[in-house]
C-alpha cells in the first residue's frame, strides 16, 4: 500500500462517518430515521434507488459468475434487477408512495391482520441479514487484495463504517452517503473498462463473444439440460419478488411525490442496466487476462491492483467500496425497520420519538453483529445475496400485489398463499433431484406459482360459499 492510498481511503472512510453524523441531526422522529421524512428529491432518490442494489453481487459477484458461468448465471442480476425497478416504477411506486406507510408489512397488516403483519417481517429477515452479510464479506475480500491484510479483520472494518454512519444518521444518511458513493462507483467502473480492454490480447474475439453471450439469457429449449422453471426462476426472483423488498419500497416511500417516486424507478432501471453491462464485460475479458483465475469474484479488485496507477487504483478503490456500503446500509436499515416497526413497537408500543429512535439504533446494531458473524463463513457473494432473496418471491409478493391492487384481498387467502408458496419452495427442492443452482430457481418458480394459485383457488371458493371478507385495504387518492 502507498500512502496516496492509505490517505485516499482513510479520508473516504472519514467522510462517510461525519456524513452520518451531521445527518443525524436532521433525525427527530421515526419517519425522519426511516424514511426522510418522505421529501427526497429526484437528484437524491435516483442515486440511493440504483445504489441500493447495484452491491458486492452486482460488481463483484457478476463478473465472478460471468467469467465462470457465462450470462445465464446472471439472468437474476443485473438483467432480473433492472426489470424489477422498471416494473416497480412503472406499476408498485406511485401506489405505495399512496398509501404514506413506513413498511411493506404495513400493507400487508392492513389488508390482512397484525398476525400476518408480523409473520412478513420475520420471514423475510433472514433475506436482509444475508444479503447485508455478502457485502460485508465483499468488504473483507477488497480489504485483504489491496491491503493483505486477513479476511476476518476486512470485513470488521468495513462494516464498522457502515454501521456507524446508518446507526447515527438512518435513512437521512445512507441517502446522502448513496449520492456519494453513485458518484464514486460510476467513476470506479469507468476507469477500470479501458484498462481492461487494454489488457486484452484478442479484442475482436472478446468483443464477439460478449454479444455472442446475450443469446443465453434468450430461452432455448433445444439443450438438453434447459429448465423452464429455472429459466422463468432467475428471471422473476428479482424481477418481481425484489420489488417487493423493504429496500426498494423505502426509497419509493421516501420519495417527495408519486412523480419523483416513478421516476426513479424507471430511470433508475435504465441506469442500473448500463452499468451493470460492464462487469458482464470485465468477466468475458478476464478469462484471457487471468485464465486461471482460483477465485473469480476476485476478478474485479486484482485488475485494478495490478494495473492502475496508486491515484487511479485508490479512486477505483473508493468506488468499489462505495457500491458494497450503498447496499450494506440499504438492507442494514430495512431489516431494521421491518423489525422495530412491524414487531417490536406492535408488542409494546412507545409514544416518545426519542425512545423510538434509540430502539431503532439498538435493533440496527444488532442486526448488523449477527450479520457479522454470518459474513464470517465466507460464503459466495452473489448466491449469499441471490438465493437469500427466494422468500419475497414465493411468499410475499402474491399477497402484497392483491393487498395493493384487489378489492377482495383477504386474510384466509393470503395465509394460504404464504404457506403454499414456501411449503412449494421447499418440497421442490427436497424432492426435485440433485441440489444446483437450476434447481434453486426452478423451486422459487414452483414455489410463486403454489402462491398465486392457492391465493386464486382459496378466493374462488370463499367467493362460492359467498364467505369472502371485504378488503381491508387503505384506499388514498392520487396526487393531484
Amino acid at each position: 500500500m502507498t500512502w496516496i492510498f492509505i490517505f485516499g481511503i482513510g479520508f473516504y472512510f472519514i467522510v462517510m462517518g461525519l456524513i452520518g453524523y451531521f445527518a443525524s441531526g436532521k433525525v427527530k422522529t421515526m419517519e425522519d430515521y426511516l424514511i426522510a421524512g418522505r421529501r427526497l428529491p429526484f437528484y437524491l432518490a435516483l442515486p440511493t434507488v440504483v445504489a441500493t442494489w447495484f452491491g458486492a453481487g452486482s460488481s463483484m459477484g457478476v463478473s465472478g459468475t460471468v467469467y465462470s458461468n457465462g450470462f445465464y448465471g446472471v439472468i437474476a442480476d443485473p438483467f432480473g434487477c433492472s426489470l424489477a425497478l422498471l416494473i416497480g416504477g412503472i406499476f408498485f411506486a406511485a401506489p405505495f408512495r399512496r398509501l404514506r406507510l413506513l413498511t411493506i408489512s404495513d400493507l400487508l397488516g392492513s389488508a390482512y391482520g397484525e398476525k400476518f403483519e408480523r409473520m412478513s417481517s420475520l420471514i423475510v429477515l433472514p433475506f436482509y441479514i444475508g444479503t447485508l452479510a455478502s457485502q460485508m464479506l465483499a468488504m473483507g475480500y477488497v480489504f485483504q487484495i489491496v491491503s493483505g491484510a486477513q479476511l476476518e479483520v476486512g470485513i470488521f472494518i468495513g462494516a464498522t463504517i457502515v454501521v456507524t454512519y446508518t446507526v447515527f444518521g438512518g435513512m437521512w444518511a445512507v441517502t446522502i452517503t448513496d449520492f456519494v458513493q453513485f458518484g464514486l462507483l460510476s467513476l470506479g467502473l469507468i476507469i477500470i473498462l479501458p484498462i481492461c480492454f487494454e489488457q486484452v490480447q484478442d479484442r475482436e474475439l472478446v468483443i464477439s463473444t460478449f454479444f455472442n453471450e446475450f443469446k443465453a439469457i434468450i430461452p432455448n429449449n433445444e439443450q438438453p439440460s434447459f429448465s423452464w422453471l429455472a429459466y422463468f426462476g432467475r428471471i422473476f426472483m428479482t424481477g418481481l419478488g425484489a420489488i417487493m423488498g423493504q429496500d426498494l419500497l423505502q426509497r419509493f416511500l421516501a420519495c417527495r411525490s408519486e412523480n419523483v417516486a416513478r421516476y426513479s424507478g424507471i430511470v433508475g432501471a435504465v441506469v442500473y442496466m448500463f452499468l451493470g453491462l460492464i462487469p458482464l464485460f470485465i468477466g468475458i475479458a478476464g478469462r484471457e487476462i487471468y485464465p486461471n483465475l482460483e477465485t473469480p469474484e476476485l476478478l474485479i479488485p486484482l485488475l485494478a491492483k495490478e494495473y492502475l496507477s496508486p491515484i487511479a487504483f485508490t479512486l477505483f478503490a473508493c468506488g468499489l467500496f462505495s457500491a458494497i456500503m450503498s447496499t450494506a446500509d440499504s438492507y442494514l436499515l430495512a431489516g431494521t425497520t421491518l423489525v422495530t416497526n412491524n414487531v417490536l413497537l406492535k408488542i409494546r408500543p412507545i409514544s416518545h420519538e426519542k425512545n423510538k429512535i434509540l430502539l431503532l439504533r439498538s435493533v440496527n446494531f444488532t442486526i448488523a453483529v449477527i450479520a457479522l458473524v454470518l459474513a464470517f463463513t465466507g460464503q459466495s457473494i452473489f448466491n449469499m445475496m441471490v438465493h437469500s432473496g427466494t422468500i419475497l418471491f414465493v411468499a410475499i409478493f402474491v399477497p402484497a400485489t392483491a393487498a395493493l391492487f384487489w378489492k377482495g384481498a383477504n386474510s384466509t387467502s393470503a395465509w394460504f398463499s404464504v404457506f403454499s408458496g414456501i411449503a412449494g419452495w421447499v418440497g421442490f427442492i427436497y424432492f426435485g433431484g440433485k441440489l444446483s443452482e437450476d434447481l434453486l430457481f426452478a423451486a422459487a418458480t414452483f414455489g410463486a406459482s403454489s402462491s398465486l394459485i392457492a391465493y386464486a383457488v382459496t378466493s374462488w371458493t370463499l367467493t362460492q360459499l359467498n364467505q369472502l371478507p371485504s378488503a381491508q385495504i387503505l384506499v388514498v387518492k392520487p396526487e393531484s
